[in-house]
């Protein structure tokens, strides 16, 4: 285990970068998590971790190929996207899917125009509690591998296959659709709960204008 103690080493500058950037994000194929309760999802679903970085040293077994470092309490405040620091972050090779031409499963949830990472997140979360089989973003919706996202959907994101698809992609995968534009999140809950019942569906939000 390595240790860190400078705001401006490499390692540091990239985790920043990965924290404000969804560009730079897609470049590097990473995503950046935090909290421990995030790792241990990560670690339980088989999600590629690259680098966890901790004010202590982390308790439980992690592959041997991840690299551990630890940095001082300022230092992971000087990086760490929440405003209060759980005292671990980690990095994670961000899963790549190919459209689908068919959707396999029986319940599926659409996202278009939805910019705001905590609620595509917190839909992510709820479409988990129920069950479904996947999420489908369009629209120009938030990254579902941001901070934000990752940390809104408690690990969700780790459980669940998320892919970005546009309209013409959407279409092409030949599923029947619900269209619904919620008008917030307790709104589509509701529709969640309502349709899970009967089986194949997919529920298609409309834009929240990044609200």
């Amino acid at each position: 285990m390595e240790t860190i103690t400078s705001r401006q080493n490499p390692l540091m500058t990239h985790i920043r970068k990965l924290a404000g950037s969804a560009a730079y994000r897609r470049q590097t194929g990473q995503c950046l998590c935090d909290s421990p309760k995030l790792l241990r999802e990560a670690a339980q679903w088989g999600a590629e971790v690259q680098t966890v970085v901790s004010v202590e040293p982390w308790p439980e077994p992690l592959p041997e190929k991840v690299r551990q470092v630890l940095v001082p309490p300022e230092v992971m405040a000087s990086i760490s996207p929440a405003k209060t620091p759980q005292g671990v972050l980690f990095t994670c090779r961000t899963p790549v899917l190919p459209v689908p031409e068919t959707l396999p499963g029986r319940r599926y949830v659409v996202l278009d125009g939805v910019q705001d990472p905590g609620n595509v997140g917190t839909v992510l979360r709820t479409l988990d509690a129920f069950d479904a089989d996947g999420l489908l973003l369009t629209g120009g919706c938030a990254d579902p591998f941001g901070p934000k996202t990752v940390r809104a959907s408690m690990g969700a994101v780790f459980r669940r296959p998320v892919w970005s698809v546009t309209p013409e992609e959407l279409a092409k995968t030949r599923h029947e659709l619900l269209a619904t534009k919620p008008a917030d999140l307790a709104a589509m809950a509701d529709v969640l709960r309502k349709y899970a019942r009967e089986g194949k569906f997919c529920t298609f939000s409309g834009t929240n204008g990044g609200a």
